[in-house]
């Protein structure tokens, strides 16, 4: 059973923010698969033949409560656990897979890790980066994406929902052989100028 988790924050004030992209992608995987959402003590969760959904409802400094939990009644190997996640290093519109690894300074992912006591965990990242390093990353990541930028945010969120079928059908090298080569999708808002490849 493949365990995909999108880390965001649950509240209405948090759903369209940065910090949320993750919880974006596995919605608009369930979203195009037409799976309802059930709940569960520390996440809500979908269910496919061979996947399981999930969105942890307890704020993002917690989410490792809730992958532990889920890895737990489904997991069967740390690669088939995958956290879907946004990523300030990776310009906006840009998705790139990756098994292992640190943490970026993701609070998220340090409470995965902390959790599991492992980062033998794959991650689908999700860049968010609009041209540049924002001094205050915490105030950046909670605002919302502006118009400009949901278009290039939508495709991005339809690239994770693809490399998550390549997952599921043809495993992490053929996934990332694909889904990390392709150029970012296009942005044209401000500070589009300035972005770079990472």
């Amino acid at each position: 059973m493949w365990i995909f988790v999108g880390l965001g924050n649950p509240g209405k004030q948090y759903r369209l923010t940065r910090h949320n992209a993750g919880w974006m992608a596995v919605e608009e995987y369930a979203k195009r698969r037409e799976l309802p959402w059930y709940g569960r003590d520390s996440f809500v969760y979908a269910m496919g033949d061979d996947f399981v959904l999930i969105k942890p409802i307890t704020y993002m400094n917690l989410s490792g409560k809730a992958v532990r939990q889920a890895f737990s009644l489904w997991g069967e190997e740390r690669e088939k656990l995958v956290v879907l996640h946004d990523d300030i290093d990776l310009p906006l519109g840009k998705v790139k897979l990756k098994l292992g690894g640190g943490t970026g300074g993701h609070r998220g992912l340090e409470s995965v890790m902390e959790e599991l006591g492992s980062s033998a965990f794959g991650r689908i990242r999700i860049g968010i980066n609009i041209g540049f390093k924002p001094a205050n990353l915490a105030s950046f990541v909670l605002q919302e994406f502006t118009g400009d930028e949901r278009e290039t945010l939508l495709c991005s969120l339809g690239r994770a929902c693809e490399a998550m079928d390549l997952l599921r059908k043809a495993g992490w090298e053929k996934a990332m052989n694909e889904i990390n080569g392709l150029a970012p999708c296009s942005f044209h808002g401000e500070g589009a100028k300035n972005q770079k490849e990472v």
